[in-house]
Parts: C-alpha cells; structure tokens; sequence
C-alpha cells in the first residue's frame, strides 16, 4: 500500500472511467480538494515555465539590463530557485496524500502500475478501454521499428555569396532559430498552447468515440532519435454494416466501405477528438486519428523532422493492424496536408489522397502574418527550417487526389473569404502542372485561373460552360482513349492531346476540364465541418473507362 502511496505523488491524472457497456454513461473522475487545489497550482508552475522559454530572449535581456547576472544578482536567482523548488516539491506531496485517500485513484494506479509493465495488448487494452488519464508516461503499445528518411529543410549554401551576404546570412540562421524556437513554431501550430483551454472538450469527444464508437486507444512510439509516444484512436468498422449515407462514395455493391482504413492528419489547432476524425467514420469507413507531437497526450513537439517520423510510425501501426497499403486512403485537413504529402512520397501505393483546405507552401501565409520589411527574414526562417512545401510534395504522388477548396476561407486566403487569393488554387494548379504539362502551361492557367475566382458556383458554373462546351466531349473522348490504352500502374506526367495543342479551344476546355476533376468547392469558411458529401472517391483517368465508381 505504501508503494502505491508513493506512486499517487508523480502518477498521471485520472480524468475519467469510462462505461462498460451500451447502457450506461461513463463519469468523470472528481478529484478531492487537495489534489484539485495541487493539479492546479502544478498547472500554474507550466504556464510559468512554457512564458520563460517563449520570452526567454526578452527576459534574459531584462536581467541583464537590470545586473542580474552580477554576483550578487545571481545569489539572489540562486534564492528564488530555491523558494520555487520547495514550493513545487511539496504541491507534488500534497497531491500524493490527496489521491491517496481516495480509493478510486488507489485503484486506479494499482492496476496502472501492474498493467503498465505488461507486454500483453489484450489486458492494456482492456485497462484503455476502462479509464482515461494522462498518457504521457504509459509505454507504448506499438513501436515502430522502420526509420523513415529525415525529413530536410532547405540547406543554406554560401557559394558565390559576396562579403556581406557571408556575414548576414549566419547572423539570419542564428536569429532564425531563436524565433522558430521562442514563438514561431508555436504560432504556425497553436494547439501546442490551446489544448488546456479546450481540455474538457478534447474529453468529452474521446469519451464519446470510444463509448460509442467502440474506438480503441494506443501510443504508439516513433523510430527517429526523439522516441515520441503519439496518441492514437483506431475506429475500426471492417465487420459494420454500411451506412446509408453513403451512396455517392461506394458502388451499391458494395457491402462495408469499413475495409478500407481512413488516416487522418488534421489542422494546425484540432485534435483527433475534435477534428476531421469524425467524417470517415460517419461515412463508415475504419479511421485511425492521431495528435501531433505535443498535442494532445503525444510528446515531443510538431516540428518537421518529428512530425514525419510521427506520421510514420502512425503508417507502421495501420499495418500492423492488418490493413494493406492499398487500402488505405490519406485525409488532410488544413496543415494535415504537410503529413499527408510527405506520406504519399514514401508509401506510393495508397489507394486516395483527400485534402481538405490544404495549401501549397506556408511560406505566403507566414510573411502576411508579419511586418513587410520582415518579408525576406520570414522566407529564409520557414524555408530553412519549417519547410512545408505541400505542393513539391504532393506532385511526386502518381495515384487519385482530390482537392477540397472552402470558397469563403479566411486562414488560408491572402485576403480572407476572397477565393481568388485562396492558396489552395497554386496547390491545384502546380498539381496539373506537374501532371499534364502538355495542357496546363502559361497559356491555359490564367483561364483557370478565372474559373477558380468566380465568386459562387453558378459563376463558376458559367465560366466552365463558356470554355467547354463544344468541347466537353472531345476532351472525355482523348481521356477515354488514354486510359483504354494504359497499361500497368498510372505513371505522370502524361502528354495525352498534344495532337490537339494547334486547336487551342480545345487544349483550354481540356485544363479547365481536368480542374474541374480534381476540385471540389465547398461553400463555408475554412473551420466548418466538412459535409458528407464531399468526402467522396478521387477522380482519374481509370475512371473514365468504369461504369461506375467504386473503392
């Protein structure tokens, strides 16, 4: 008993214990007044420490304006550590004793202890499936031995550089990093800060998927140097029944779309409690969700090299859980698109790729966000180290994709809600680029470019009918006959019409054609949930030659 006493001081926080069957609710664990008073003034020592660290420039500025750094400054820093240690050791004592006196907790960290050091999945799950609570020192239920390649940035060269250039560029690298470091990487992904102030939210939907959706919980572990524990949700509907909601994304032949497993990357701020997780599973998909590192229960933090190896492990655990390359389609939404590119570049073979409000790269949107003069600064920041270039990315993916655009999108619009400024219009038009250079080139993209800025879908639809009309049919005819003639795997790019490149009416109906294929408007802003209806099969060229579509 004394052990387990002891084990209450630095045990995880129990939040919840959830309900064993259909009939009844899970409750909330309510914890005694010591403890409550304890977990919060802990929660207060964090947010201390995670401002020092943001403003650690600024502070150490202060203090050394203010001779903090004398001897005699620093027998005082010296004393004020002291005070603050004593304080957050005995706050860690009295939250021992608080949890120890209540039987539910002692409980609880009985069967945490014992089951922690368990390799058998059926008895942690079975325990996962019992209680929610901190995760963060759990072992983790699966790791992934498959080093994936370093994600890289892009690599300073100082070839040919002139004298000045020499000097500025190390200075920018140095003051580059301090900013990415102090608040850049949290402003490009605020669910790093956010997610206490939407804890009981992020509670509530874990509860619900796994009460009612049955979904089954699992940290899973990176194989980079950073071994971070990430915070999975598997909802698996391999044996569900379909849903009937269903009928635009699935042949009526179909049985179960629950064979074909939706891996979901969400937002900059959204979590798999409260993100795009649901939408596969309302469509009765299987879905794996999973939080970034440092969001959430996941560790570490969502830089890129850590985020790849994140979603790689995340890749590694969707085959062990028995579903193959093939059947596996990538969702994104937002920032997701940064994961989801770089998936498709070293798992080539998935089935789709759907990407919801994605851009093309960061580095526009970043420099909106600060000073013009800063401009130069910014671009050099992101690109040398948070590169998310989707874009270059995204185009070394040979299979399906589809492009979810929010017409009235305020985050990732150059100027909010006006769609021809929405960077999701470079994403499509580098894709087709990259895909049929013979049709989309400098001749036919500002003709794109015009359909993609009409301002609803009836001037969208206006525009399409006056570049394709009398063109539509011969432009499904040359795709038809490309994919009767295609054999093996589809490779890009493809140079299909270049027989029709003198007719140039025909070459422009065809790029606006194939725009129209790839793209999918939908009429809100850019965090509205996604509607059913849109979440649906990718077009392509194999298409053409079926009757019917079908996963």
């Amino acid at each position: 008993m004394f052990i387990y006493m002891i084990k209450s001081v630095y045990g995880p926080q129990l939040y919840r214990i959830f309900s064993q069957d259909d009939s009844s609710r899970g409750r909330y664990y309510i914890p005694g007044n010591l403890e409550y008073y304890s977990n919060s003034l802990l929660s207060l020592f964090r947010g201390l420490y995670v401002f020092c660290k943001w403003g650690s420039p600024l502070i150490l500025a202060y203090a050394y304006k203010n001779n903090y750094f004398s001897l005699d400054g620093l027998c005082s820093l010296a004393k004020l550590a002291c005070l603050f240690g004593f304080v957050i050791v005995s706050t860690f004592v009295s939250r021992g004793l608080g949890r120890s006196r209540d039987p539910l907790y002692l409980e609880f960290i009985k069967q945490y202890t014992d089951i922690n050091q368990k390799k058998n999945s059926a008895e942690k799950q079975k325990f996962l499936s019992k209680y929610d609570f901190e995760m963060k020192n759990w072992n983790p239920d699966f790791i992934s031995t498959s080093k994936p390649p370093l994600f890289k940035n892009k690599i300073h060269r100082t070839v040919n550089e002139s004298f000045l250039s020499k000097i500025k560029y190390p200075l920018w690298r140095v003051l580059s990093i301090i900013c990415v470091e102090t608040f850049g990487l949290r402003m490009m992904y605020p669910g790093v800060m956010i997610q206490n102030l939407i804890g009981n939210a992020l509670l509530e939907g874990r509860a619900k998927l796994i009460e009612y959706k049955k979904a089954k919980r699992a940290v899973i572990q990176t194989a980079d140097n950073c071994q971070n524990k990430i915070d999975t949700l598997f909802v698996d509907q391999r044996n569900r029944e379909n849903f009937s909601n269903i009928a635009t994304l699935t042949n009526n032949n179909l049985s179960s779309n629950g064979k074909y497993l939706v891996i979901c990357c969400d937002g900059n701020a959204s979590f798999y409690e409260v993100g795009c997780f649901q939408i596969p599973i309302e469509n009765g998909f299987s879905a794996l969700g999973w939080n970034y590192p440092g969001f959430g229960q996941s560790t570490g933090l969502p830089y890129p090299k850590q985020l790849t190896a994140a979603s790689d492990a995340v890749m590694q655990y969707a085959f062990s859980l028995g579903f193959k390359q093939e059947n596996i389609i990538l969702f994104s939404w937002s920032i997701g698109g940064f994961a989801v590119s770089w998936l498709t570049n070293h798992y080539p073979d998935v089935k789709a790729v759907i990407m919801d409000a994605c851009f093309d790269t960061i580095t526009p949107l970043a420099q909106q966000q600060m000073p013009k003069f800063a401009s130069k600064f910014v671009k050099y920041t992101i690109e040398h180290n948070l590169n998310l270039n989707v874009a270059e990315l995204i185009s070394k993916y040979h299979g399906p994709v589809t492009f979810i655009r929010r017409t009235q999108d305020e985050i990732i619009s150059i100027i909010p809600r006006v769609a021809a400024t929405n960077r999701g219009n470079d994403l499509l038009i580098n894709t087709l680029m990259t895909r049929y250079p013979s049709i989309v080139d400098k001749d036919t993209i500002p003709y794109i470019r015009t359909w993609l800025s009409a301002k609803n879908d009836l001037e969208r639809t206006k525009v399409f009918s006056s570049y394709t009309t009398e063109n539509i049919q011969l432009c499904e005819s040359i795709l038809r006959s490309y994919a009767s003639e295609m054999n093996g795997p589809k490779k890009y790019p493809v140079y299909f019409g270049k027989e029709n490149e003198a007719r140039k009416e025909v070459k422009l109906a065809m790029a606006v054609y194939l725009a129209d294929k790839y793209l999918l408007n939908f009429e809100s802003s850019h965090c509205q949930p996604l509607s059913n209806e849109f979440f649906r099969i990718p077009w392509s060229e194999n298409s053409m030659r079926q009757l019917s579509y079908s996963f």
